[in-house]
């Protein structure tokens, strides 16, 4: 291609129209010659555009158009929204009891109404000697009890409960040990070896009623203990397991048990502490007997709920010791 082609195509390239009205001011291209289309076709004037050219349509308008509608319909939604909030906001302000209130949680069907420890019961033992029961005795014993609501529409049974131990005490002042064991009838039996963070659980088919209020009612003491055996000092929460699912808990209890070595330890050291007695002075130690009274008494002053006998027992070794 000569110069003077490849200028004359330049020039006519330069003359090109590029805006409106250009389909009646050029002239049409001169033929067979490539203008960059390896077809040979004009690739400078598309087909449409003399339909455009007729119709006066060049392409998207930057007014109007779908897309511009749809803007304008959310700016109303928008702005309609934003308006019926804030009459909303205004009513809430003016009258707050027009605000809607969550829904109240429902009440559960096993409700704890009360509980509580007092002396009530007295406990069936068994004397045993060289393997045979000897003797039948009766213990006293608090009672703790529960007192549970069933607001559910069908009964409910309690399958299980649950002594969760927080402390196990033995005021253990030694005066000598005999052969006779006892094994008391206790509804919750506490293992000797049983320390803090134990345990014990007890099976159980205690049905409640629906729409009924029912009273639970358990004695707690050692599994088993001898004639020289020391009271022991329990606390504790029992846990009631419902076959629902449900648990209901009863607050912590200190509580003494068993009581009739309770009762042995307090005359042994009466006996040691006292005005002299044939046979001697008693098989306790008087400073070990002071140690234990005090040592009970802070036990029952920082103790939320003692039972009835530990109060009692305690107040009577204050009284034995200081002799």
């Amino acid at each position: 291609m000569s110069s003077g082609e490849t200028d004359g195509l330049h020039e006519e390239a330069q003359c090109q129209p590029s805006g409106e009205g250009a389909s009646g001011s050029t002239a049409p291209p001169r033929s067979g010659r490539r203008t960059g289309d390896e077809g040979g076709q004009d690739s400078t004037r598309p087909e449409g555009d003399a339909a455009a050219a007729e119709t006066g349509d060049s392409g998207p308008q930057p007014e109007g158009g779908f897309w511009h509608k749809q803007n304008r319909t959310l700016e109303i939604v928008g702005a309609v929204v934003t308006a019926v909030a804030g009459v909303a906001g205004l009513i809430f302000l003016f009258w707050p009891d027009a605000q809607p209130k969550p829904e109240p949680e429902p009440a559960p069907a096993i409700e704890l109404v009360d509980s509580d420890v007092d002396r009530e019961q007295n406990v069936a033992a068994d004397v045993v000697f060289d393997g045979q029961v000897t003797d039948q005795v009766r213990v006293p014993a608090s009672v703790v009890s529960a007192t549970l609501r069933n607001s559910a529409d069908n009964p409910v049974l309690i399958t299980r409960a649950e002594v969760n131990l927080v402390s196990a005490t033995e005021v253990n002042c030694r005066y000598g040990a005999g052969p006779t064991g006892v094994t008391a009838q206790y509804d919750i039996k506490i293992p000797a070896e049983a320390r803090e963070g134990a345990v014990i659980p007890r099976k159980m088919k205690y049905t409640l009623p629906p729409h009924a209020q029912e009273r639970v009612a358990f004695t707690v003491g050692p599994e088993r203990y001898g004639e020289g055996s020391m009271p022991w000092i329990y606390t504790f929460t029992i846990s009631l397991y419902m076959d629902d699912g449900a648990t209901v808990t009863v607050p912590e209890v200190t509580y003494l048990a068993p009581t009739d070595m309770a009762t042995a330890f307090l005359a042994m050291a009466d006996q040691a502490t006292g005005p002299p007695q044939p046979g001697g002075p008693g098989l306790m130690d008087p400073s070990c007997i002071s140690k234990q009274a005090r040592f009970v008494a802070q036990l029952v002053k920082s103790a939320p709920r003692p039972s009835p006998e530990l109060r009692e027992f305690s107040a009577e070794l204050a009284r034995v010791a200081a002799q």
